[in-house]
């Protein structure tokens, strides 16, 4: 997966240009944006370019966080939020948990300085977007925990229904319709995504989901990766140091991050505030901190810069 680093002295200027940027006003989820986040799950934006969006924002870009789906699959969280064993928990539990993680990233992302305008949720099944991106059939997919077929909001109602009407099934190709219409409507100069080398199955399918909609496009813009799991070296130093940049490290030969280039072709320094407030904005997901490792894990991607790799480098 490590192919050679892309390392455009253009391509950096132009993203500093770009990310070095008033709250956006209230927009049509369908205007242009100069700056689109693919999230596979609530909370990774923030772990991911938490940083980036809040200097396009102090710039007066207008940036557009997509989540993908809901975040209503991780039993630990939905044991935790509901009180119930994970053996015992039922698709409202599971519902539960996605309302509360919509709310969540709502809150979280207005940190950063987003507002209702800037977030769209897709509502696309958390733990089955490999299953559904691999599958070219007609009849739709079901969530493994949830059970459902289609798209949904359990707070904020889902972009399928919010232009058409009615939700999407859980295809692949209505997922690659609603990523290309937002890129179509967006027409942003960057996106960022979580890349091909990240471990999880929904963010390697995110990245897939986004990588074919633009080539459909043909997309002249920026795609920047971001790798959120790669194993037990992965992020590092750990926990919270945002006086530190993110370090490769070497466990047991393995060097992690695993499957990109390091040192990572582009590194955006982050000021103390933004450190701060990019730490802020992880712990108001609350959901995803109850579980006994969740809030090392998510607190270690607080550094004092933010790291991305170009298309073809991870």
């Amino acid at each position: 997966m490590a192919n050679r680093p892309f390392r455009s002295a253009a391509l950096v200027a132009g993203l500093a240009l770009a990310i070095a940027c008033g709250p956006a006003a209230a927009q049509p989820r369908t205007a242009p944006a100069d700056l689109v986040v693919f999230a596979p799950h609530p909370d990774d934006e923030v772990i991911g370019a938490g940083g980036v969006i809040q200097r396009a924002v102090a710039s007066g870009q207008r940036v557009l966080v997509v989540f993908v789906t809901n975040g209503d699959g991780y039993a630990d969280a939905a044991s935790a939020l509901t009180g119930r064993p994970t053996a015992t928990l039922q698709a409202a539990d599971y519902v539960t948990l996605a309302a509360a993680r919509q709310r969540e990233a709502v809150a979280a992302d207005a940190i950063l300085g987003l507002g209702a305008a800037n977030l769209v949720f897709l509502g696309y099944p958390d733990g089955a977007l490999a299953g559904l991106y691999a599958d070219a059939g007609v009849e739709p997919v079901r969530s493994p925990t949830t059970g459902r077929t289609s798209t949904y909001g359990a707070v904020e109602t889902d972009f399928h229904t919010l232009m058409h009407g009615q939700p999407a099934a859980y295809t692949r190709d209505a997922a690659l319709a609603d990523v290309r219409e937002i890129l179509v409507g967006a027409k942003p100069a960057q996106v960022f995504v979580t890349g091909p080398a990240d471990q999880h199955p929904d963010h390697r399918a995110t990245y897939e989901l986004v990588r074919e909609a633009m080539a459909s496009i043909d997309f002249k813009g920026a795609l920047l990766t971001f790798v959120v799991h790669s194993g037990a070296g992965w992020p590092s130093p750990v926990g919270p140091t945002p006086g530190s940049p993110f370090a490769s490290r070497t466990i047991g030969g393995t060097t992690y991050p695993v499957g990109v280039p390091w040192p990572p072709p582009i590194r955006i320094p982050l000021t103390v505030r933004e450190s701060t407030l990019k730490l802020q904005a992880i712990d108001e997901n609350r959901s995803e901190l109850a579980p006994t490792t969740g809030r090392l894990f998510l607190e270690s991607f607080v550094k004092s810069d933010e790291v991305f790799w170009t298309a073809g480098s991870g």
